[in-house]
């Protein structure tokens, strides 16, 4: 069954105006368009058919070609029926153009067509990859990306595994999913609660947002994008995944802005600090709004963000430590509480009776879909790559969004 356009057709004749036979309603622009009612191919006056339809294959304009392409089918899912974050709709087309620029720049296909992607195409920009040693991660990334591009142009399937391209012997076939050195600021040596008073003395807000990232092992665009007004719940209103991992727990914490994947999860309400800081939060923003400078866009947020992390060295180039080692920290931290022994990452040789339960509960709370994913955080014991299966009882089902 061939999947079906991210455009939904609506509406009565009778309905309808004389001239227009139906009307659509782009789920997928995520512009201002979007959840309006607008004829096909005319939203903005941009028909992304009508251009590829005026250049011929082979044509020297590829960055026309190629940007209506990605206009296309960009805000699509690769595998769902639904649309994608804007920072993957970013990521792609970034991509996108570094890769065909490459193709036709430093290979020997000069004149390479976006719309006719081929094998070979593939096999001599990963060579270029491999020549300068890329990271294990993005190159699975990319042809990630390669994959989802070749279902646009119907091509589906072209694109294989990466050991196709860099042999089955080459250490960039799996990408490394256990934690081999504890990223937290205190096995940096960095004192957490000095170095974000040192911030916030300079920006009171991104002062705030690392707290968030330290006290409940948010992400660091959950923190700018938290509204804490919305966000105290009673367990009764709690995901019942969530609820159930910490039944000692009365009150949790909403995630639902933000948040990966846009699952919305609720984080347990354990110490004082959290409390504290949830009220403090209160009273400072406003409510409705989420926790950034007044007047800033979300991106301009981001910017001031990472601009004033940098000027404290909080960059692995500097301190060795980043706003997401907070996470880590957290991770780290709550497995210790739980089990009463450091996590193996921090040197623990034995597995504590509770590990498994631990890691669960790590799991959820960092609101992770795959239980293993904590071994991300806190490595494993085990064989290398395959985490301890952290419930006893099987996978619960994962949380919806």
């Amino acid at each position: 069954m061939a999947r079906p356009n991210a455009v939904f057709q609506v509406g009565f004749r009778s309905r309808l105006a004389p001239e227009v036979t139906y009307l659509e309603i782009d789920m997928g622009s995520k512009t201002e368009q979007r959840g309006r009612y607008v004829l096909r191919g005319t939203a903005n006056g941009y028909d992304p058919d009508a251009v590829l339809a005026s250049l011929r294959i082979g044509t020297r304009d590829w960055k026309r070609v190629l940007d209506a392409i990605v206009k296309k089918h960009n805000s699509q899912h690769a595998k769902l029926y639904k649309v994608v974050s804007f920072k993957t709709m970013k990521d792609r087309e970034t991509f996108y153009f570094g890769f065909f620029n490459e193709l036709r720049t430093h290979t020997q296909f000069r004149d390479a067509d976006p719309r006719v992607l081929r094998q070979r195409h593939v096999q001599a920009v990963v060579a270029r990859w491999l020549e300068r040693d890329m990271a294990t991660a993005s190159i699975h990334n990319y042809l990630s990306f390669l994959r989802t591009y070749a279902g646009w142009i119907g091509r589906a399937g072209m694109v294989r595994e990466v050991a196709f391209y860099v042999g089955t012997d080459s250490p960039h076939v799996h990408r490394k999913q256990v934690a081999a050195e504890d990223r937290s600021w205190t096995a940096h040596g960095v004192d957490i609660d000095a170095k974000i008073a040192e911030v916030a003395a300079f920006d009171p807000w991104v002062g705030l947002q690392l707290e968030i990232c330290h006290r409940f092992g948010a992400r660091p665009k959950e923190a700018r994008h938290f509204r804490p007004h919305e966000a105290l719940i009673p367990r009764e209103l709690a995901f019942e995944r969530d609820a159930a991992a910490y039944p000692e727990c009365e009150e949790f914490v909403r995630f639902a802005q933000g948040t990966k994947g846009g699952r919305p999860r609720d984080e347990p309400l354990q110490t004082p600090e959290q409390r504290e800081l949830l009220m403090r939060l209160q009273r400072i923003v406003a409510k409705g709004w989420y926790v950034g400078q007044p007047g800033r866009t979300a991106y301009q947020n981001e910017n001031r963000f990472y601009n004033v992390l940098r000027r404290f060295g909080i960059t692995r180039s500097a301190l060795g430590v980043t706003a997401h080692g907070l996470r880590h920290q957290s991770a780290n931290d709550g497995y210790e509480a739980d089990t009463g022994a450091p996590s193996p990452v921090r040197g623990q040789q034995e597995r504590p009776e509770n590990d498994a339960a631990a890691r669960y509960r790590t799991a959820i709370r960092l609101g992770h879909s795959r239980l293993r994913s904590s071994t991300f955080y806190v490595g494993t014991m085990g064989k290398n790559g395959q985490a301890a299966n952290p419930r006893p009882d099987g996978d619960p089902v994962e949380q919806s969004a």
